[in-house]
């Protein structure tokens, strides 16, 4: 079974069991309960045998079991990752790897198809390569914490990420823990840096740090430190990722159309001075926003702030999709033909057709697909599709080269 269908498959299998809520032996924790406690079990591991089910299987599954709520419904069902790039996916791998991300699934394969490349906004190239890659977990997460580590060697792009996290685009994603102060002494003493000191009282406080590219994190306590003492680092969840929009009711009514129904406003308009500075901000702030969420599978959270002042407008990463940061995130629906279907239309754009997914053969089952948010943040959709044949390379590339990394 292909490596990627190996490590979604459980997540689509998890997703299942919470969605359908019958005779599952894993919960469904949404992440409103995640952020208010931190005492489940965790619902799937990372990886699963070989002859475990393959997502295209699960999927399947799903779709015959999943009452659409209306004509317009994609059938959206969890986050599977947020994916962020590299420059030295080594000394990446370590720092996530000191963060708690000790699992992770590779084997993929390093370049593909000029399909594979489309979808990705790289339309120039015949086939792109990946120097090193792997989908990194955080063992027992209470919720989906994947992360997509790439370092792509063709084409690259060193371009920095966001300086802060007010800008446009998906700025930062968040991570609980249950003991902030040890975790911050922890990092600092392996020269973590960070935005400021924390905010709040414990039990209640946040700071951002950069991992060793700069991509943005905001560490968050929801409840009394506590936890084991010997471990470094303390965590347990990622509760949303955080997404800076133009228009709130804009991108409100956008994400609607994905599946998030659940619209929470936020409580917190403004903030002090003092406040500010956790942002890495010089002056008070203003802001509105609201957290959104799926009614069904994994119940993840994305939250959408639209900041009044200050307001950065300098746009969100632009294509290809390889940008440094956190630059995709990917979701999952049961049946991609009919998903971009509805929702083009309803006037969702697209950055290509549909890439089948992800051996470079006619054997794929699964596709990928990047709409475009109305500020520009790519939303990869993951779904099931019937085998089709496989296209040619455009006329003047080379025979096409799926080359897989060494074995390990």
């Amino acid at each position: 079974m292909d490596q990627k269908l190996k490590v979604m498959a459980p997540i689509a299998g998890w997703v299942l069991c919470a969605g359908l809520a019958a005779g599952c032996a894993t919960s469904d924790v949404g992440v409103a309960s995640v952020v208010g406690a931190s005492a489940q079990v965790a619902p799937a591991e990372a990886a699963v045998a070989e002859e475990g089910p393959s997502l295209a299987d699960t999927m399947q599954a799903f779709a015959s079991s999943l009452k659409l709520d209306s004509p317009t419904d994609i059938g959206l069902m969890a986050r599977f990752h947020f994916a962020t790039h590299t420059k030295d996916f080594d000394k990446a791998r370590a720092f996530y790897r000191m963060l708690g991300y000790t699992e992770g699934i590779g084997g993929f394969p390093l370049s593909n198809t000029h399909q594979m490349a489309r979808a990705l906004g790289m339309f120039d190239e015949c086939q792109y390569e990946l120097a090193k890659g792997e989908v990194i977990s955080l063992p027992g997460s209470l919720n989906a914490a994947n992360i997509d580590l790439l370092q792509f060697k063709t084409p690259f792009n060193p371009d920095a990420p966001y300086e802060l996290p007010n800008h446009l685009g998906m700025a930062y994603a968040a991570l609980l823990t249950t003991n902030l102060g040890s975790d911050v002494e922890f990092l600092k003493s392996n020269g973590v840096e960070f935005l400021s000191e924390p905010y709040g009282v414990p039990g209640n406080r946040y700071v951002f740090f950069r991992d060793p590219e700069g991509v943005l994190y905001k560490l968050m306590e929801t409840a009394p430190p506590h936890g084991d003492p010997e471990q470094d680092m303390h965590l347990t969840a990622m509760p949303y990722i955080g997404i800076n929009v133009s228009n709130l009711e804009a991108s409100l009514e956008f994400y609607r159309k994905f599946g998030y129904t659940q619209q929470t406003a936020l409580s917190q308009t403004s903030g002090s001075l003092e406040e500010a500075r956790v942002w890495g901000l010089d002056k008070p702030f203003k802001m509105k926003g609201a957290d959104i969420a799926l009614g069904r599978g994994d119940q993840h959270v994305l939250r959408l702030v639209q900041w009044i002042d200050p307001y950065n407008p300098e746009a969100a990463y632009p294509p290809p999709i390889n940008h440094i940061g956190i630059n995709r995130i990917a979701l999952m629906v049961p049946d991609m033909d009919r998903a971009v279907e509805v929702l083009k239309a309803q006037g969702v754009e697209f950055l290509s057709e549909l890439a089948p997914c992800c051996t470079g053969t006619a054997e794929d089952e699964t596709a990928i697909v990047h709409a475009i948010d109305p500020d520009g943040v790519f939303l990869e959709l993951v779904g099931g599709i019937a085998k089709r044949p496989l296209k040619p390379q455009p006329q003047g590339c080379p025979v096409l080269e799926i080359k897989m990394p060494p074995p390990v």
